[in-house]
């Protein structure tokens, strides 16, 4: 069975350039991806791997849950420093 999202490019047209952690549910809204299919995609290193934020859970951090959408995300991708002033 494969996978569709639609999805229109006004939606990415502006992605600011915040970093945060993002838990589960917002992940799963952004990437459209369930949870199984990204823990696989995160085991073979084709999606950003978690973060441990205690003893019990962990988090994405926003900007490379962002660059994978783009397509621009690789395992070892860092994200730019924001523009202070643009």
């Amino acid at each position: 069975m494969k996978m569709l999202s639609i999805v229109e490019e006004k939606d990415f047209a502006y992605i600011p350039n915040i970093d945060r952690m993002i838990r589960d549910k917002e992940c799963r809204r952004l990437t459209t991806l369930a949870n199984s299919s990204r823990w696989k995609l995160e085991k073979d290193g084709e999606f950003p791997r978690r973060v441990k934020l205690g003893p019990r859970s962990a988090g994405w951090r926003l900007s490379e849950v962002q660059a994978w959408i783009r397509g621009e995300w690789y395992p070892g991708w860092k994200a730019s420093p924001p523009e202070l002033y643009p």
